[in-house]
């Protein structure tokens, strides 16, 4: 089989083929009319196809074809254009499996939008927040649905498809990804409280802190590793002298991860911790609560 050349396996619909490609990997072929008069190993040219991903084996599988037979062309050939987007602004690939639970939810959306409803955002706030690259994503798609099929999607629908693009590079269920985000809103209140701070979430110090708090709490909820603790003890004492409201500071954050996730930090953890916390007292421009 040539390379540019696929192999009809199965038709779903008219714009939908299961296909076979060049290195006998099974994948889905979108494209418009792409199923339409095609037979079983017919072949397919590359220039009528608008997008194939590798087709994996699992529990899964039955679900995302049937949603695939479900879900309007027009809604995943939007959707499509919405991932090509998230995939150049935030520097990563995802599966199929993004496409048929964002084209599901765009759906869904749209449906309810149409029949009156308003559905309230899911974690409004912690997206905009912790996930700002995201939540632009998210607003760039709710702008691009509203042209495209002439609606008024509010605003709000932003973090919930940020909410879905969080979750499918996080390769993690929508549970776990909250968790990472209300773990981090925690702990970013602990912070401004004892510091007495108001953070300035745009500052690079701030967004740092953001990121490495994300990778935190990803590691206590789902590794939990333990790292060699070296000579990190010394490094810690000798970093922690004259910054006594930020040692204090990591040991609410200690006491708040061990209470709530029965994890206790190692001092490379307080370490890395004391650093950011010790450059957001240092920051300037800091807004210092009275």
């Amino acid at each position: 089989m040539l390379k540019d050349t696929l192999r009809v396996k199965r038709i779903i619909n008219n714009n939908i083929v299961i296909a076979e490609d060049f290195k006998g990997h099974e994948v889905v072929a979108i494209g418009k009319g792409l199923g339409f008069r095609k037979q079983k190993y017919d072949g397919i040219n590359s220039r009528e196809v608008m997008k194939t991903y590798v087709l994996v084996d699992g529990s899964a599988r039955p679900q995302l074809l049937s949603l695939f037979e479900q879900v309007p062309f027009e809604i995943i050939e939007l959707t499509q254009r919405i991932i090509d987007i998230a995939q150049e602004d935030l520097k990563m690939t995802f599966n199929v499996n993004l496409v048929v639970a964002l084209a599901d939810h765009i759906q869904f959306s749209v449906n309810q939008y149409k029949a009156g409803f308003d559905m309230p955002a899911l974690v409004n706030e912690e997206v905009k927040r912790f996930y700002k690259d995201e939540y632009e994503v998210g607003k760039k798609a709710v702008r691009l649905i509203n042209e495209t099929l002439h609606i008024q999607l509010k605003r709000e629908e932003s973090t919930s498809i940020a909410f879905h693009l969080i979750t499918a590079a996080e390769k993690r269920p929508n549970h776990d990804a909250l968790r990472i985000m209300q773990g981090v809103s925690e702990i970013i209140k602990l912070v401004e409280q004892t510091l007495g701070l108001t953070l300035d979430e745009d500052s690079m110090a701030v967004s740092r802190f953001i990121i490495h708090l994300k990778f935190f709490m990803r590691s206590i909820l789902f590794e939990q590793v333990r790292r060699s603790e070296g000579s990190l003890g010394s490094m810690l004492s000798q970093f922690s002298t004259g910054y006594e409201q930020a040692s204090r500071c990591v040991d609410l954050i200690s006491n708040y991860v061990l209470e709530h996730y029965d994890y206790s930090l190692t001092d490379e953890d307080r370490l890395y911790l004391m650093i950011h916390v010790v450059r957001l007292w240092d920051q300037p421009g800091g807004s210092h609560k009275a």
